[in-house]
């Protein structure tokens, strides 16, 4: 056991090219928007239940289970698990059996003693040969420079990058089912009221009509009227079919048929809103929370590990007992047994061996193991910017989301003093009317007010939703 613990010491300490060290990014404070409240990852675990929403939790399990783009990326990860065993299986030695058996009829001219009158054409090798084989062979490339435990961490590397790109892909897929439910929501509501203006318009239009055929209202004042009209049937087409797009485009994340989701919403609801509480923390927690951050971080692991590879190659090859040559040629050792009748296979005298020690080292390569070391740093290096460029764009993210949802609100509880203002002039519009101080005329400008008020209050209140679930994405939702 100590003689096999200094030959691994040993090994390890043969082992050459970089050694990968994570690298240190230095991150700001805090972020400047830094308007919420600290967060733990409990926080972002389920996030979309805070929405209170049993239909969109309904969806984001669907999703979880039958999304096509997550069940690829899970496949993925077992691509290239495999792909690690592969590489970590060349530490160990290779041992192969085989067997033969041959019948060849060989030349009686090969050997032939000098020829003399008459001539003699008997070779001493038998006419017909008859030949069975069976034995292992086995080849083992110690592993002195680190070449293949470099290739075995790499491999490592990009399996634990495949898994963090699965859990980006379900981030992404989860906010996007969020963001198209929350639109269809929306898109509900805004339907309801441009048809009620619709209603509106056509009322305005016939008492205007009427006043015209009394002389009260001229031809320039109608003619206004039916632009308005036809401009607001105009756009229910235009909602309709962005309704309808949403709809297929969220049963294409649910892994379902377009036409089969659309009978979930004959029932209007409202839009999905959760508390106040907006969760920051801090910019350091994204290089653990975020998922592309870490992938970024392990394909720089790789690329770093690639470089050990090739720099391994500037080494001769040694085997133990053989060696893989390369472009098929084979050296290795090998134990069995050898005889030309079957029945003598197993004797001790039909026995063969081999045993040896093999090195193979390309001396003159015309650049080529230099090319290929460059060629691996140059792709270290593209790794690094990579992830500085992730690491950069993931505080972006989080800054971007966090202004769009503050200024949001803001313009969310303007639209909403303006939404309860002109509810209240109608109110006061109806009971002018009643009183008979007002004209019915009035009484439908004042609804349609209200109608395009409700409407902009609800658009700003579906950009606010979605400026929400864009947080909880950017700060590594789900995590």
């Amino acid at each position: 056991m100590n003689y096999r613990f200094l030959i691994f010491l040993f090994l390890a300490a043969c082992m050459v090219g970089p050694r990968y060290q994570e690298p240190e990014i230095v991150m700001p404070c805090s972020f400047d928007e830094n308007k919420g409240e600290p967060i733990c990852d409990d926080d972002l675990s389920g996030w979309w239940q805070q929405f209170g929403d049993p239909v969109l939790n309904g969806l984001i399990d669907e999703t979880l289970a039958s999304n096509y783009d997550l069940a690829i990326a899970i496949e993925k990860i077992e691509q290239t698990r495999a792909q690690y065993r592969i590489e970590r299986s060349h530490l160990w030695p290779e041992i192969d059996l085989n067997a033969m058996a041959t019948r060849s009829q060989i030349s009686q001219n090969l050997f032939s003693p000098p020829a003399t009158p008459p001539p003699v054409t008997t070779s001493f090798l038998p006419k017909f040969l008859n030949l069975f084989q069976l034995g292992f062979d086995a080849i083992w490339e110690l592993d002195f420079w680190g070449k293949f435990r470099h290739n075995k961490n790499a491999a490592e590397a990009t399996w634990e990058s495949t898994i963090y790109d699965s859990q980006n892909v379900m981030i992404s897929l989860l906010s996007e089912v969020a963001v198209n439910y929350t639109n269809i929501r929306a898109l509900q509501k805004k339907i309801e009221l441009t048809k009620r203006k619709i209603e509106a318009d056509e009322q305005e239009l016939d008492i205007a009509k009427s006043l015209y055929c009394t002389g009260l209202y001229n031809e320039m004042q109608v003619s206004s009227l039916i632009s308005s009209l036809e401009a607001d049937r105009s756009t229910l087409p235009v909602l309709e079919t962005s309704y309808k797009q949403t709809i297929f485009s969220l049963a294409v994340l649910l892994g379902r048929q377009p036409e089969g989701l659309s009978s979930c919403f004959q029932e209007s609801a409202p839009i999905p809103s959760a508390c106040d509480r907006v969760p920051v923390g801090l910019p350091s927690d994204l290089l653990r929370r975020r998922p592309d951050v870490r992938s970024a971080e392990r394909q720089l692991a790789a690329a770093t590990e690639k470089v050990g590879a090739a720099i391994a190659d500037y080494f001769p090859h040694i085997a133990l007992t053989g060696l893989n040559i390369g472009a098929g040629n084979r050296a290795g050792s090998d134990y069995g047994w050898l005889s030309n009748k079957l029945g003598k296979l197993f004797q001790a005298a039909s026995r063969t061996f081999s045993v040896g020690l093999g090195m193979y080292w390309d001396l003159i390569d015309f650049g080529r193991v230099r090319g290929q070391v460059d060629v691996q740093k140059s792709l270290q290096r593209q790794a690094l910017l990579n992830y500085e460029k992730t690491v950069i764009s993931a505080l972006k993210d989080v800054e971007s989301a966090l202004v769009a949802y503050f200024e949001e609100e803001k313009r969310s509880d303007n639209l909403k003093n303006k939404f309860e203002a002109d509810l209240r002039t109608l109110e006061i519009t109806e009971g002018l009317v009643c009183a008979g101080l007002a004209n019915e005329l009035q009484l439908i400008q004042a609804q349609k007010n209200a109608i395009d008020s409700e409407t902009a209050y609800i658009e700003s209140q579906q950009a606010f939703t979605g400026d929400l679930i864009a947080i909880y994405k950017a700060l590594g939702g789900n995590w």
